[in-house]
């Protein structure tokens, strides 16, 4: 594997996993999964949360069987309230699931440049049937994904290097760039412990440099209190979390929250922090 494909690897398996632990946060589903097309055109489980046995892990799902196979061979989502007994699917995989105790699956095709490269998963452990709601969060998780993937392609240069910050002539790598995010959130947090609010603004300048040379100028008007909620989610931090580094109510992270997503017209905190990138609001 030469360096591009390394950290391509790399950047993929971070968004991903963000994506699961994102998911299972805003929907409070026990189990997301991705499984990833292989060179073959077969799927395989590659990454998840919450699952109790390794029954499913780095499982191989062939195209057109189960539920995974089948979202692969049609591109479209499937779900189904008891997986055994489902008549829209075959069944090669009931052993795999019945060891990990499945029952509810829903499925959803990650597309990028029109290919399927993969389908993100979310399941419970009971007969609960799984709502249009929750279907909605898998489809809007996934539509964020995939824009995370195609930018991750698009960002890597032959040599394996980033275009990120190519205009400063200083061209970061994928491991310094993501160590300017995590620098980013960490700074908006130290602020909200400063009691000095001369120097906390100069911090939030600080924060606000570390972006705009990199992105596009906000146009969306974002607080400071909106941006340090997003600087946590952006950490992969609970509402909880959120609220204890913050020093406020889980509620009130939560009303945060949703202004945010209605300004960014973000459906997910995944999606809301991507949107905020995009604008220029987070590194």
């Amino acid at each position: 594997m030469n360096v591009i494909d390394a950290q391509t690897l790399k950047d993929d398996e971070d968004a991903i996993r963000a994506a699961l632990t994102s998911l299972k946060t805003a929907t409070g589903i026990p189990v997301t999964m991705y499984a990833t097309v292989t060179s073959e055109k077969k799927l395989q489980i590659s990454a998840w949360v919450g699952l109790r046995t390794p029954a499913l892990q780095n499982l191989i799902i062939e195209a057109g069987s189960g539920v995974g196979g089948r979202v692969l061979a049609t591109k479209r989502p499937v779900g189904v309230s008891d997986y055994t007994r489902a008549n829209v699917i075959s069944h090669e995989y009931d052993r795999a699931i019945q060891d990990e105790g499945l029952h509810s699956i829903v499925a959803v095709p990650v597309i990028v440049h029109r290919d399927v490269v993969g389908v993100l998963y979310v399941g419970v452990h009971s007969s609960l049937r799984l709502g249009d709601k929750v279907i909605e969060e898998v489809t809007m998780t996934a539509r964020a994904l995939e824009q995370e993937l195609a930018i991750n392609a698009a960002f890597r240069r032959p040599d394996g290097r980033s275009t990120l910050g190519a205009k400063s002539g200083r061209v970061m790598n994928g491991a310094e760039w993501e160590q300017v995010r995590s620098t980013h959130s960490k700074l908006r947090m130290l602020a909200n412990r400063v009691g000095d609010e001369a120097i906390r603004k100069e911090i939030e300048e600080l924060c606000d440099q570390m972006v705009t040379p990199v992105r596009m100028k906000q146009t969306t008007k974002l607080s400071a209190r909106e941006l340090d909620v997003l600087a946590c989610v952006a950490l992969g931090h609970t509402n909880v979390e959120a609220a204890e580094e913050m020093g406020i109510g889980a509620e009130t992270v939560k009303s945060y929250l949703r202004s945010v997503m209605r300004k960014l017209g973000a459906h997910t905190r995944y999606e809301a922090v991507n949107a905020a990138r995009r604008i220029g609001a987070l590194p």
